[in-house]
């Protein structure tokens, strides 16, 4: 842009702003309260500190021709207008400086609406306030003995005038990014209707007799100016303000309104605390909603890179399984081949079960590499609930949450099954009564199937039987899933009958059936029938997989019998024993973890993963604690090296960087501190899981995604609680 199209946009932009200067300055100025120059809104104030903003202080002869104007126009004497037009300067310069020493961006969360009222609103206008008022009195414009109300009401209509037009002109400078929908448009036109309608009934439409003793009907506004706050943004929170102001001001200036009272004075605070109330309370509700946006986004975003990555080590495990099929077919060919050949034959079958071990070992570290993200998000989704103040946000907070929830039950059943692969899933037999588990089971899926308008019947028994009743409790929860799941109309039958020394408990449903064609197939992963779509709503295609490998595990014999149109049964064979009632063990479901305790703990909480470390610092700090946050073990170090009192309780991952493992650290900052700090240990690694040897005395160890139920429970139980363990 050359010199003469700077100076031709200076100089437009200079008209345009002193014009709009000079008129809401004389609109401004029909609104008296007895004193002359005297108004409750004064909105040149927010003009002149938008144009500064905007164009720089090079725009100062817009407040001093204004001035100029508007001083002759009413005759105000020139030393008076002189020194206003100063402070007005001055009041413009110090708010544009505020808001950019303090980075305030109008309008984008709730700390800039703060800073916005308690900066540039209401510390610059005191220049003004105290320069205009004296220039009033110099200038015998008026007395001393009136110096401190002229101030007052001068600083109120400055304010008022700053707090209104500012965000205004900020918000409707620019032309929007995007066209506005059919029902947008709507949207933003019932809401200037309303906004039109309720301030013309408060300010015109009842008598003043009406209002004796109910001044407060023009707060009826607030409901529209809050659904604009969270719907149209800056722009519908200021439009509503603005047109809520001009009803009052107009019936101001018109001897009138639902402010009207004998002093007028009292009058013109009442209208600047109304013009206060309503522009502060927009912009905060505005900010605090447009922020919780952009925290759901950053969580959509996680989720979004969480699912590409899904995706990812999805086609890898498909090529996986394609090379290890056509290792197998090879296999095969070598032994139809080179029958008389047993060293061939040995190799080929070498070579089959390192492909299989490989596919297990990979399961197992993508599943580790998933549960970064995954704990991420679960903390960053535990943080917005506990955080939360908005009703609007907290059915959206839920849903993710119950989507994150999905994800993990199907990043779980790929564990279950690497587990069961890599063989570190061993059962703990006890003896237990079967009735207690099966009422359980009962309880959890009896409003499944009522929502299905399916009938769930149990056949009761006395029988107490020897198995491991948590894995039991996963094969049996897994075939009532099936079986609601797969039967679109009549009833699911769960019951037991006595087979010799062993109880057979038995899955019935009237549901369509399996072909016999492919009864054997339904145990693969990731198989299901009528299901090429891969639609999540109807299962993971793991169940009956993770149900034959577990069954096996618990040397359980597993029959299937189903006919295609009538109907299935699933059935799992369990030793019977005879015990003492006294010494039956009762299966306990899960109780509600206790909440967090009186007292606030100091936590170090170590992670490789910077992620994962700020949720959970933030969550923590959220929920009280006073957290330390270390990136890796030499971190950590370091940080306690230099406070004086070690924390009381440390939360570490397994693996890090460097020199020491989770483990290791523990032990290292124990020595240091000469204490046995509580620890908890945290890992991804399905390997680790039954590891006796993995943890030091006074910890406990939690696999992640860990919710923060979990977590608080674990904190409870080592800071002294123990009836917090987790289970």
């Amino acid at each position: 842009m050359n010199r003469t199209t700077d100076w031709n946009s200076y100089l437009a932009a200079l008209g345009g702003f002193t014009i709009a200067y000079v008129i809401t300055g004389m609109i401004g100025l029909l609104i008296q309260t007895g004193h002359d120059g005297i108004t409750p809104i004064w909105p040149p104030s927010g003009i002149a500190l938008f144009a500064f903003y905007r164009y720089g202080t090079r725009m100062w002869p817009v407040i001093g021709l204004g001035i100029a104007f508007l001083a002759w126009y009413h005759g105000i004497p020139p030393l008076s207008a002189a020194i206003a037009g100063a402070g007005n300067i001055t009041e413009a310069w110090l708010g544009c400086h505020m808001i950019r020493h303090f980075h305030i961006r109008i309008g984008q969360r709730f700390r800039d609406a703060w800073a916005f009222f308690l900066l540039p609103a209401l510390l610059a206008p005191v220049s003004a306030a105290t320069l205009g008022s004296i220039g009033m009195v110099l200038g015998g414009a008026t007395a001393w003995v009136d110096l401190h109300l002229i101030w007052f009401m001068w600083w109120l209509g400055d304010v008022c005038g700053i707090m209104l037009f500012m965000p205004f002109l900020c918000a409707w400078w620019r032309h929007p990014n995007r066209r506005l929908t059919p029902l947008r448009l709507t949207e933003w036109l019932l809401v200037v209707a309303f906004s039109m309608v309720v301030g013309w009934y408060t300010c015109y439409g009842i008598p003043d007799r009406e209002f004796h003793g109910a001044t407060h009907l023009q707060f009826l506004i607030m409901p529209i100016l809050l659904w604009a706050a969270i719907r149209l943004g800056l722009r519908g929170t200021t439009l509503v303000s603005l047109i809520a102001s001009s009803w009052v001001l107009g019936a101001a200036a018109a001897g009138g309104g639902p402010f009207t009272m004998n002093n007028s004075i009292a009058t013109g605070l009442m209208e600047g605390s109304f013009f206060l109330v309503i522009t502060l309370t927009g912009l905060i509700v505005q900010g605090l909603f447009r922020e919780h946006s952009l925290d759901i986004d950053d969580i959509r975003n996680a989720h979004d890179k969480l699912e590409e990555r899904i995706r990812e080590r999805t086609a890898d495990l498909e090529q996986s399984n394609a090379r290890l099929h056509e290792e197998i077919k090879a296999k095969e060919i070598t032994e139809q081949a080179l029958q008389k050949s047993q060293q061939h034959l040995y190799q080929a079958k070498e070579t089959a079960e390192l492909a299989n071990a490989s596919k297990t070992q990979f399961l197992a570290a993508a599943s580790h590499d998933l549960r970064q993200p995954l704990q991420a998000m679960a903390s960053y989704t535990d943080l917005l609930a506990v955080s939360n103040t908005a009703p609007a946000l907290a059915m959206p907070i839920q849903q993710l949450g119950n989507a994150i929830g999905v994800m993990q039950e199907l990043l779980e059943k790929l564990l279950d099954v690497s587990r069961l692969d890599a063989g570190t899933m061993r059962p703990e037999t006890t003896t237990f009564s079967i009735s207690s588990l099966l009422d359980q089971l009962r309880e959890q899926f009896q409003p499944i199937a009522a929502g299905k308008g399916i009938t769930l019947k149990l056949v009761q028994s006395s029988a107490v039987v020897r198995s491991d009743p948590v894995l039991l409790r996963v094969i049996l929860q897994n075939l009532i899933s099936n079986a609601i799941k797969y039967t679109p109309q009549g009833k699911v039958v769960i019951g037991c009958r006595h087979r010799g020394d062993r109880l057979r408990i038995e899955v019935w449903d009237s549901g369509a059936g399996i072909p016999a064609d492919k009864q054997e197939a339904v145990f693969e992963e990731f198989y299901q029938l009528d299901n090429p779509a891969r639609d999540r709503s109807k299962g993971t295609g793991f169940g009956l997989a993770i149900v034959r490998r577990m069954a096996s595990l618990l040397d359980l014999p597993l029959h299937m019998h189903s006919i295609q149109g009538k109907g299935s049964c699933f059935a799992l064979e369990v030793p019977v024993t005879v015990s003492d009632p006294g010494e039956t063990v009762t299966v306990k479901p899960a109780t509600t973890p206790p909440g967090i305790g009186a007292t606030p703990s100091s936590i170090l909480l170590v992670d490789d993963d910077e992620i994962v470390l700020n949720a959970n610092s933030m969550l923590l700090s959220t929920l009280g604690y006073k957290v330390i946050p270390a990136c890796g073990a030499d971190a950590a170090i370091q940080m306690t090296a230099t406070e004086s009192i070690p924390p009381e309780i440390i939360i570490s991952d397994y693996r890090l960087p460097g020199s020491y493992n989770g483990k290791e650290l523990v032990q290292q900052l124990r020595t240091r501190a000469d204490s046995l700090i509580p620890a908890i240990i945290l890992t991804g690694d399905i390997t680790l899981t039954g590891d006796d040897n993995l943890l030091p005395d006074n910890s406990l160890l939690l696999q992640k995604p860990v919710r923060v139920e979990e977590l608080v429970q674990a904190i409870n139980y080592l800071l002294g609680n123990p009836t917090a363990k987790p289970g």
